[in-house]
């Protein structure tokens, strides 16, 4: 009933012939077909290949490190392998800049760059701002900034130490 209704819709616009055309019916293919069809869709793959240039593929991999990003700070508990300084390296990689030239894009200075990506030094919010500008705003500062949560996060819910003396120096506190 429903397919009859669509169709006498369709019938207003196009002939029967234009309908059997634009209609996708499944097949039942011989192995050879799927073979002649595997090798066909491979060949076009191979070719949009070539025709990326190195700037598409650049911007591919900024969006696969983005994701990557995203899916961590969502479903993944904190490891210290995907840390800000881990994930600001990759881009490098991504982009294939040396971490002189990025220090030079960014306004930073080349040491304390280093130290972020080698986790020896935390970025500021600014550099969060910085990166979302450079990467074309495919990775926004909320998510770059986020990482540092994820890792702040962990610190704090593991460090049993620094929680015990700052409590002892807290007076009057409330009876819950």
């Amino acid at each position: 009933m429903k397919y009859e209704k669509i169709y006498k819709e369709l019938k207003k616009k196009y002939s029967d012939k234009e309908i059997v055309d634009s209609m996708l019916i499944p097949q039942d293919l011989t192995e050879k077909e799927k073979t002649e069809l595997s090798k066909e869709m491979r060949e076009i793959r191979m070719q949009k290949l070539r025709e990326t240039t190195e700037e598409d593929m650049i911007l591919a991999d900024v969006m696969r490190l983005r994701f990557q990003i995203e899916n961590y700070i969502k479903k993944e508990t904190f490891s210290f392998e995907k840390t800000f300084g881990k994930y600001l390296g990759e881009y490098l990689r991504i982009i294939k800049k040396s971490r002189r030239d990025i220090a030079e894009d960014l306004s930073v200075h080349y040491t304390k760059l280093s130290r972020i990506i080698n986790d020896k030094e935390e970025p500021n919010i600014e550099l969060s701002y910085r990166l979302e500008k450079h990467s074309g705003e495919l990775i926004k500062a909320e998510l770059w900034w986020k990482l540092m949560i994820k890792k702040h996060e962990f610190i704090i819910s593991q460090d049993q130490e620094t929680r015990i003396k700052e409590r002892r120096k807290v007076k009057n506190p409330l009876r819950a």
